[in-house]
């Protein structure tokens, strides 16, 4: 029965079609109507429903690939410019997809509204604006101008091709606006529209009243063509162009191609491959069918050996150029999408990649409504059926979906004023970290709002923008979370290879140190406060003769200390405990739980208990400084030094309560606060534990209750805490969240006999 059928399709043998009559991925175009069959059923329908005054708007859906834009491009419009409708002959149409290149349908579509209205003078920038600012009614003016010197019945014909891209690529402020125009204009007696839209985005429809009623009472459903069908539309081109099938050959196709979603585009491209193996006198042979795989593999097997052809340098721009023509929604589903030329890179590895793609018909490149060269996809068939591209959108399916999140969210922000409770917490940084790597971005591609949404990515700009004095103290505590998140780089903040605390030591030099017991003292801060004395020195604690020695960098860090509380021999150890006052037997809280913080909330006999576990596995003493050597480190030797950058005072040096954060920082962010020695956070963050006791400042004896020095000042008090000489204490069992400690060691190192 099908090859009765066939015989009566099949037309005579004459040549009227010089060219391939097999286009191949791309769509059917109102001049490929000779050679467009198949399709005689649907076009008549689409006629039936157009004949009808209630249609003035047609939706066509149908699967990617079921050829829904051939359909109306090479079946409908030309036998409506053939007079298939009552006057239709004279009706002017326009095309155009709502993507455009920058999220914007009504420049695309002002730029296709400009021939047709050239004899009224109208610009792109004026149509655009008449689009954009009539309500919903701009397009209905227009079109009554496109109109005014044709025959009364004429009608203008709107083709909206891809209407997907509503959903996929139109910026959101702007769809909803897009979506009037398009039911406003469909109730006008002068304007049919017709569009062409992917099955599977139907449900985003029902989101937009009065799209959702057009489309429900107006769709025009496109089924896989049938097997006779498909006979059609591979004999009767063939005739056109004088080719011959071998025998057995079309029926082989026909079982190689099935009638599964998809299947119209595999066949496209089989048959455009088969036409350029044709033998010299037009046949179309099995031996050419098999070497490019069938239809199957024809796709694929053309793509990989377009790939493999090129230099090494193009094949890696593959990720570059793909990423920006390529869509990935919710689900995981891929649509194409146009990018700008320049925006697929400028280099001349990425222009190969490009040309040959482009050569091969894998790429279309077309001029865009601005006159700026524009690329696509020839047909998302590519997308399913090259293994190669098909794995990397899989693989990637997410970042996808995080970079347009990305664009959504900054957009949000900034009508939300910036606010910080609109912006991503900073543990997502980690996932933007990972999709640049993995879509291969750099800075360049994101929006300068897009930036500033993001934050600090880059851990080696965030590390530069410490040294610079004008970053905030905001961006500075940022800065120190996002390096947390993304693994801290610095020297002395983490772990070594083996586990142990990577401690960098700041050499001190010695010399003679006198304590402040008056002046030096927080609690001299209230009568500060309160009487607004001058705090002048009226006594001193002693003068205490300091050694050469070595002080840590920073503080101890979570990290750090973490691997304490963590080791099998650590706090759980009796033997940390032995000879001190009181065994703590649970550790404290960390607050602040990034891993480059100051260790915190923790008492003199946790810090101490630390101390000896790290002396153990290093094999030398590490511990607790006294206050005269902590003083002296701060100072740098130098009595005169107020702060441990110098005399004068500078909030920006320091995170003390002047900072206004309110917590804590990852250790070392302030550079410019750093002592003469190198060592950091010596003012502000944390107070640091000391080894000796407060009242008692030249015991530093290990037993007892007595009250701890603590220095430094923290981010929760004022400047003069923050002093080199301020002296303050914490009982042994003291914690608090903003009090920690630092590491000292002799030198030359002494050893322990561990």
């Amino acid at each position: 029965m099908l090859q009765r059928v066939c015989t009566l399709l099949a037309p005579p043998l004459r040549l009227s079609h010089p060219r391939s009559p097999f286009p191949g991925l791309r769509r059917f175009n109102p001049e490929d109507a000779p050679i467009f069959f198949g399709r005689h059923r649907e076009v008549k329908g689409l006629l039936r429903k157009f004949a009808d005054p209630a249609h003035r708007f047609i939706a066509v859906l149908g699967a990617s690939g079921s050829g829904k834009s051939s359909l109306v491009a090479a079946g409908l419009i030309p036998r409506l410019e053939a007079d298939a409708l009552p006057g239709s002959k004279d009706w002017p149409w326009l095309e155009f997809t709502p993507g455009g290149v920058k999220g914007d349908p009504y420049p695309i579509l002002a730029a296709r509204l400009e021939p047709l209205l050239k004899h009224h003078g109208l610009r792109v920038s004026e149509i655009t604006e008449t689009l954009e600012t009539e309500r919903g009614y701009g397009l209905i003016e227009l079109a009554e101008q496109v109109l005014s010197n044709l025959p009364a019945p004429a009608e203008l014909l709107l083709f909206v091709d891809q209407f997907e891209e509503l959903f996929t690529l139109t910026r959101d402020a702007l769809r909803q606006p897009f979506v009037q125009l398009l039911t406003t204009t469909a109730r006008s007696s002068r304007v049919r529209v017709v569009v062409a839209m992917r099955a599977d985005f139907l449900h985003r429809c029902l989101d937009y009243p009065g799209l959702d009623r057009l489309l429900s009472a107006n769709a025009y459903f496109l089924g896989p063509p049938g097997p006779g069908a498909l006979y059609e539309m591979m004999t009767g081109p063939a005739a056109k162009a004088g080719l011959e099938f071998e025998e057995g050959l079309v029926e082989r196709i026909l079982e190689g191609t099935g009638i599964g979603s998809g299947a119209l585009a595999l066949l496209a491209f089989a048959l455009h491959e088969l036409y350029e193996s044709r033998t010299e006198n037009g046949r179309l042979t099995h031996g050419a069918y098999e070497r490019f795989g069938g239809v199957q593999h024809a796709i694929s097997q053309w793509a990989e050996d377009t790939f493999q052809r090129l230099e090494s340098g193009a094949q890696a721009e593959l990720v570059h150029v793909f990423r920006e023509l390529v869509q990935v929604d919710e689900r995981g589903v891929a649509t194409r999408q146009r990018a700008s030329l320049p925006a697929l890179g400028d280099s001349p590895a990425a222009r190969e990649l490009i040309d040959r793609f482009v050569d091969a018909r894998l790429l279309v490149r077309e001029p865009g409504e601005d006159g700026l060269p524009v690329v696509e996809v020839a047909h998302e068939a590519l997308f399913r059926n090259w293994p190669r591209l098909k794995q990397w959108i899989q693989d990637t399916a997410d970042d996808h979906r995080l970079r347009r999140q990305i664009t959504q969210l900054a957009a949000y922000w900034q009508s939300h004023d910036r606010k910080a409770e609109h912006r991503w917490p900073d543990e997502r940084v980690v996932e933007v970290v990972a999709m640049r790597e993995h879509l291969k971005l750099e800075p360049k591609d994101f929006t300068a709002l897009e930036r500033d949404f993001l934050g600090p990515l880059d851990r080696q700009r965030m590390l530069a923008a410490l040294d610079d004095p004008a970053t905030s103290h905001e961006q500075r505590a940022i800065i120190g979370v996002r390096l947390s998140l993304l693994g801290d780089p610095r020297p002395g903040v983490g772990l070594r290879a083996d586990g142990l605390p990577d401690i960098v030591w700041c050499k001190v030099p010695g010399g003679q140190v006198t304590l402040e017991e008056d002046a030096g003292t927080i609690n001299k801060l209230f009568q500060h406060i309160l009487q607004g004395d001058e705090v002048t020195p009226k006594e001193n604690a002693g003068t205490f003769l300091v050694e050469t020695f070595h002080i840590a960098r920073y503080p101890v860090t979570y990290r750090q200390y973490r691997a304490f509380l963590e080791a099998s021999d650590g706090f759980n150890n009796p033997a940390w405990w032995k000879g001190l006052w009181f065994r703590v037997d649970k550790p404290g809280r960390q607050f602040n739980r990034h891993d480059n913080h100051p260790a915190e909330n923790l008492c003199w006999l946790e810090a101490m208990a630390f101390c000896r576990w790290l002396s153990a596995k290093l094999g030398y003493e590490v511990r607790l400084p006294a206050e005269w050597e902590w003083q002296q480190a701060a100072t740098s030797g130098n009595p005169v030094n107020v702060y441990p950058w110098g005399v004068e005072w500078d909030k920006n040096r320091a995170n003390t309560a002047e900072s206004e954060l309110g917590r804590s920082t990852a250790v070392g962010l302030y550079p410019q606060g750093a002592s003469l020695v190198g060592a950091l956070d010596m003012s502000g963050n944390v107070w640091e534990f000391c080894l000796n006791e407060y009242d008692q400042p030249r015991n530093a004896a290990l037993a007892g209750d007595a009250r701890r020095v603590v220095r430094g000042g923290s981010w929760r008090d004022v400047r003069f805490g923050a002093r080199a000489v301020a002296r303050h204490f914490g009982t042994p069992t003291a914690r608090d969240v903003n009090c920690g400690f630092r590491l000292a060691r002799a030198s030359p190192i002494r050893d322990t006999g561990h």
